[in-house]
């Protein structure tokens, strides 16, 4: 769910049948999720991320990235410059999945 509410549907219809979920973040507020249809008619398998496999998520994250399998640029919903990182914040508050912050934007 990536810390987001509004991440939550396109988080597991991105997912292919029988595959699994991995959730991290907290959402401000509890986020919807269709059981029905986003994990039994899918057969989805939901797992919360608790931090102890930290390094081997990470691995394997760059090694989907790495072979093309996953891209990540779907989640980032705003790029902005480092002169706007309040604005970024309030973003990730409400509407935003993913804000990417960096010098020379603008």
């Amino acid at each position: 769910m990536l810390g987001s509410r509004s991440g939550s549907a396109p988080l597991f219809d991105a997912v292919r049948a029988e595959g699994t979920v991995v959730t991290v973040g907290h959402p401000s507020r509890p986020a919807p999720v269709d059981i029905a249809a986003r994990i039994n008619k899918k057969g989805i398998t939901p797992r919360g991320s608790f931090g102890r496999r930290l390094w081997e998520t990470w691995e394997q994250t760059l090694l989907l990235m790495n072979s093309g399998r996953l891209d990540p640029d779907w989640l980032i919903v705003h790029r902005l410059p480092l002169s706007r990182a309040e604005e970024a914040v309030d973003r990730l508050t409400g509407e935003a999945c993913k804000v990417l912050l960096a010098p020379g934007l603008g």
